[in-house]
């Protein structure tokens, strides 16, 4: 999408969504004198919960600016109609991913002077998480909560097949055979009743296997107009890819598919990790929360995700992924939002959101009670994956929604064996190429 389509092209759906959307009683210039900050967020139960304590201690700290809270769904495009019908909220609480298209589309502020001024500076912030921040040179968001994807274990489960459950797999080798001894066949020969890991579960990041094969599925250096290069059908993916059809091959699709359908849904007792039926899964810090609230007994442990080649102890690889704070483009006080985020990124209040949400705090220092009594057992090796110069992000290209749609895509044909993979991640680098140049050529075009 062009800066045209997504800001000016969205102007009639912003008009209808500006009567009908999360306006609340925004026609209210302010409460008790104050002014009044609207802040659209995702989040709800617990972690809305949280971060309606952040604002609640804003509120009550002084007597110029008052923040309301509204809970968006689809916040990434019904922000999007509402920037461009002009009439957004003052603040925006998005996706890490949304940052480069946000930022290009010219839909949000730069921070690069703004924020200093409120004592908010990058180098406040974890080295891995300062990536997510910064696009093209400028600085866009600040992170309010972050987690890093690693590897969960059960630690009963390693014990019960011989496996030493204060040594998680660090190679992709030591993963598969940890894989084959977790995973159990019933007495029928056919019914699986147990599997030691599967890339499917929950399936929530096809795309990252090429970063522990020693590769990337994305440059952004290069192509037409500058616009990066797809590398889906790079050495190192296609070996992730023909490692992940290995296991749709050996455990059978359909035994696998009859195998998932008895799985619960991710926020029910019946998650597959919490009832044993997958030994090992790649998920964040925040499934503390759900180990809490239905399995606290469950003896889990927190390691890295393997690689092909093992860990450095002190340069772990692992994906980033968090939420950010952004002000939209045409906010009504971008410095009062500047202060109220410059609140939320307090260590105090950080912490206090993190811990809530079982997530690390993105910030580069933690204190010594945040960390001895955080939920969640394994999170000083999300610090450490922090802390790493292997730690990686999603692909920072405005196209990286349509790019990841056609990823998940394929990904389903390789598992399905309906393909080998060199030839579908073929296939899919032409299509993603065209998508990324497609993009930088309407670049070009605005901005002659």
């Amino acid at each position: 999408m062009t800066r045209r389509a997504a800001l000016g092209g969205m102007a009639a759906a912003g008009a209808g969504f500006a009567l009908f959307g999360p306006r609340g009683e925004r026609a209210r210039a302010s409460v008790d004198g104050r002014i009044v900050l609207d802040y659209w967020e995702k989040w709800t139960r617990h972690e809305g919960d949280a971060m309606e304590k952040v604002i609640a201690a804003f509120n009550a700290s002084q007597d110029r600016i008052h923040v309301r809270y509204v809970v968006t769904s689809d916040i990434g495009q019904k922000s999007l109609i509402a920037i461009g019908s002009g009439n957004p909220p003052d603040l925006i609480g998005l996706y890490s991913f949304n940052i480069p298209f946000y930022a290009e589309a010219g839909a949000i502020i730069p921070m690069d002077e703004l924020a200093p001024k409120f004592g908010v500076t990058l180098d406040r912030y974890a080295a891995g998480v300062r990536q997510v921040m910064r696009h093209k040179g400028r600085w866009w968001a600040t992170v309010n909560t972050a987690g890093s994807i690693a590897l969960y274990y059960n630690r009963e489960l390693f014990r019960k097949v011989g496996l030493d459950p204060d040594r998680p797999p660090s190679t992709i080798a030591e993963l598969d055979e940890a894989h084959r001894k977790l995973s159990k066949i019933g007495d029928d020969g056919k019914k699986l009743e147990r599997v030691g890991f599967l890339h499917r579960e929950p399936g929530w990041w096809s795309w990252l296997w090429a970063y522990h094969f020693g590769g990337a599925i994305y440059s952004p250096d290069g192509g037409t107009g500058g616009g990066g290069v797809s590398l889906t059908a790079s050495d190192a993916n296609i070996r992730a890819m023909e490692w992940m059809q290995s296991y749709a091959r050996d455990l059978g699709v359909d035994r696998v598919k009859s195998f998932q359908e008895g799985f619960g849904n991710y926020f029910t007792p019946e998650n597959p990790f919490l009832t044993g039926k997958v030994g090992m899964i790649v998920q964040g810090p925040w499934i503390a929360n759900l180990v809490q609230a239905f399995k606290p007994d469950l003896d889990y442990g927190v390691a890295p995700f393997p690689t092909v080649s093992g860990h450095a102890a002190d340069q772990p690889v692992g994906l980033i992924d968090t939420d950010v704070l952004v002000i939209p483009r045409n906010a009504r006080h971008p410095e009062a939002s500047m202060e109220f985020i410059a609140w939320t990124q307090r260590q105090d209040m950080s912490e206090l959101l993190a811990t809530a949400h079982c997530k690390p705090s993105p910030l580069a220092v933690a204190s010594d009670e945040f960390l001895s009594r955080h939920p969640n057992r394994g999170i000083r090796v999300h610090y450490a994956i922090f802390g790493s110069n292997r730690a990686y992000i999603a692909p920072k290209t405005p196209t990286w929604q349509q790019f990841k749609d056609e990823f998940d895509s394929a990904v389903q044909r390789v598992w399905r064996l309906e393909a080998l993979p060199r030839e579908v991640m073929g296939g899919l680098q032409s299509r993603t190429q065209a998508i990324i140049d497609h993009a930088a050529a309407q670049r070009r075009r605005r901005n002659a």
